[in-house]
């Protein structure tokens, strides 16, 4: 049964580094009840495409990587023939489109051909199926025709022609806010905003978010690794990410800690020194205090769950 598990999740692995190579980061492999090195990969290579898919919608050429998000309801209504007649603000974030451009159009041109067919294979069962509702996987298409990929709930309304498309999506907090530096004010008025100054920054950053498991090293040798100086360093990095090299280093690893608690069932202990921290009782202190509650608090998934 183990191996036959085990084979089934190195599938999806492949599945999953597979969309990934086709730019395709909204997929995620489900998480299982069990607790071993194979399942730690799987929670990394989710983290790895969320960072990824942040990075797709980012403007500007520094990526801040931002995993503060709004969990939100995506709501599109279609009539009888799958044309936009309504939806919620959220669908405007997500896919980039204007209202006027989605309105009276068919859901056909904002979704993949095979999820089209599905849709339509759908609405032929729902005349045979009283509940009218089911959910199914759909890849909606963005105006710069990058796929996004959601759980759907499709509805129907009683004694209505009407068909409701639901999805959950994350929303980053910043997604109206751009990092891009194109206007000679931003450039004159500080020295490393040149564009290969940005892009010095942004490896830092990158190779610090790709070392979280490892000690930080010393800005001497982070200046001597990037080959630049240490004021460049410093000052760069906080211009672009308007916090310190060591302050961000010990945030995002308490951000990734926070995300393996709740979606993983692997011990706190474990957690604690996957993201760098050796000593439990200073990770739960540190915790504490940028999230304001203990480790153990957090809400987990049970095995049953998962």
């Amino acid at each position: 049964m183990d191996k036959h598990h085990n084979q089934e999740r190195i599938v999806a692995i492949h599945q999953m580094l597979f969309e990934m190579a086709r730019g395709n980061f909204s997929n995620r492999i489900p998480l299982s009840s069990y607790d071993d090195e194979l399942e730690t990969l799987v929670v990394l290579i989710n983290m790895v495409a969320e960072e990824m898919k942040e990075s797709i919608f980012h403007a500007g050429y520094v990526n801040p990587h931002s995993t503060y998000r709004f969990i939100t309801q995506t709501n599109l209504v279609l009539d009888h023939l799958f044309v936009v007649k309504s939806f919620n603000p959220t669908v405007l974030t997500i896919l980039g489109y204007e209202s006027f451009e989605l309105i009276g159009q068919s859901i056909e041109a904002f979704i993949t051909t095979d999820s089209f067919q599905k849709l339509n294979f759908v609405k032929e069962a729902f005349q045979d199926d009283l509940s009218n509702q089911t959910m199914i996987p759909l890849h909606f298409l963005t105006k710069e025709q990058l796929i996004i990929s959601a759980d759907c709930s499709i509805t129907t309304l009683f004694n209505r022609d009407e068909i409701i498309l639901s999805f959950v999506v994350s929303v980053p907090q910043n997604a109206n806010v751009s990092l891009e530096l194109n206007n000679t004010e931003e450039i004159e008025k500080h020295p490393n905003s040149r564009k290969s100054d940005a892009q010095l920054i942004q490896k830092v950053y990158d190779y610090i978010l790709a070392h979280l498991e490892e000690p930080l090293p010393s800005l001497k040798e982070l200046s001597k690794y990037f080959g630049t100086n240490e004021y460049k360093l410093k000052d760069g990095f906080r211009h672009f990410f308007k916090t310190s090299i060591y302050k961000f280093y010990t945030i995002e690893r308490l951000k990734r800690a926070f995300l393996m608690i709740q979606q993983t069932t692997i011990p706190l202990k474990n957690i604690a020194t996957m993201n760098g921290f050796t000593d439990y009782p200073n990770f739960s202190k540190s915790f504490k205090k940028q999230f304001e509650i203990s480790p153990n608090e957090v809400a987990r998934i049970s095995k049953k769950d998962t």
